[in-house]
């Protein structure tokens, strides 16, 4: 890809690390229109004077910077603009619950530090060469029927893991198939196929279905109903 191409995509950093500031304006500032925020104070200042034509494509933020946690942040603004957003987070912290966390509230993704150049370029990419972000306030409203039950609130990654179970003859996939055809094989965290499926078997379970785990990397849906 050419970085010419890239030029008129914004993109707003949070980090008050002066370490790896620096590496994100060496990796990104040829490629991107970049502008960067050390506290969230000074970040919600250029939310609210810059018009909403000019907001950024993408967000990414350090969860922890030296005023906040960034989610807690995003749970708290009264900025609607914000919400409609994609963001990832890069953080220190390597943590299964973190990462539940964070996909939870809306990440796109999580990096962990110190990171690897071209990941980082490679997870940008996929941001904004994807489908634009659903507003927070409509995703409620989102389903999908697993043998005509509503499955109500399911993100965009739940929605296309659920659609590979219901695709497979048997209801079964494997770490491969998700990280081929949600993913793309791109090269995501370790433990994202695990989060995002844990978030989708929580959501499930209060409808009567349940994901199995079937060893070596496979899972199967099945209809734990009492009906069924």
């Amino acid at each position: 890809m050419s970085d010419a191409i890239n030029t008129n995509k914004s993109i707003w950093i949070l980090e008050d690390d002066k370490g790896c500031q620096f590496v994100y304006e060496q990796t990104l500032d040829h490629r991107y229109s970049t502008r960067y925020f050390d506290r969230l104070d000074s970040f919600t200042e250029g939310l609210e004077n810059t018009p909403t034509s000019e907001l950024p494509q993408m967000i990414i933020a350090d969860l922890m910077l030296g005023d906040g946690n960034f989610l807690n942040f995003l749970t708290n603004s009264k900025d609607s603009n914000i919400l409609n957003i994609p963001f990832i987070i890069v953080s220190s912290i390597d943590d299964i619950d973190a990462l539940r966390f964070c996909f939870k509230e809306g990440a796109l993704d999580y990096l962990t530090k110190p990171f690897k150049k071209n990941e980082l370029l490679v997870k940008i990419e996929n941001v904004l060469s994807g489908p634009a972000r659903p507003s927070m306030a409509s995703s409620g409203h989102k389903k999908v029927k697993i043998d005509g039950i509503d499955i109500d609130n399911l993100t965009s990654k739940q929605k296309q893991l659920l659609s590979l179970f219901l695709d497979s003859r048997d209801r079964t996939v494997t770490r491969d198939d998700i990280l081929e055809k949600v993913w793309g094989r791109t090269n995501v965290h370790p433990k994202t196929v695990d989060v995002h499926l844990y978030n989708l078997r929580r959501k499930l379970h209060t409808v009567g279905y349940m994901i199995r785990s079937e060893g070596g990397g496979r899972w199967a849906l099945l209809s734990d109903r009492l009906d069924a």
